[in-house]
């Protein structure tokens, strides 16, 4: 049985900040990341998704430049699937005031396991 879980985020600009982690026992299908730019001119952000397994950071939005006072949004059908200890990171660009929202179904499983 999987719940709705949404996380939300106030970014602080040129640091790679962790958004949500994956509970242990549970895999997330992550269907939205909303990113919002209240900064007066355009900045740009990148984001993330850290493959636990294996150790790295997989690029899902790269330097994308974001208009002032304007938002990207991924969202529709598709889905990443996160396994237990994944995490969703993003950075916004120096100087810049931004903030994130993501969104996921979670669903726990009764031990744990990694698939490659």
């Amino acid at each position: 049985m999987s719940r709705p879980h949404s996380v939300g985020k106030n970014l602080t600009a040129n640091v790679k900040t962790t958004v949500f982690t994956v509970p242990t026992r549970n895999i997330a299908k992550w269907t939205l990341a909303h990113i919002s730019n209240h900064t007066g001119s355009n900045k740009s952000v990148s984001l993330w998704w850290y493959d636990s397994s294996e150790n790295t950071d997989i690029v899902v939005i790269d330097g994308y430049n974001l208009d002032a006072k304007k938002y990207v949004q991924f969202n529709g059908g598709a889905y990443v699937v996160l396994d237990e200890g994944d995490e969703i990171r993003v950075q916004s660009e120096t100087g810049s005031s931004m903030s994130i929202t993501v969104s996921m179904e979670l669903e726990q499983r009764s031990t744990i396991q990694n698939y490659l």
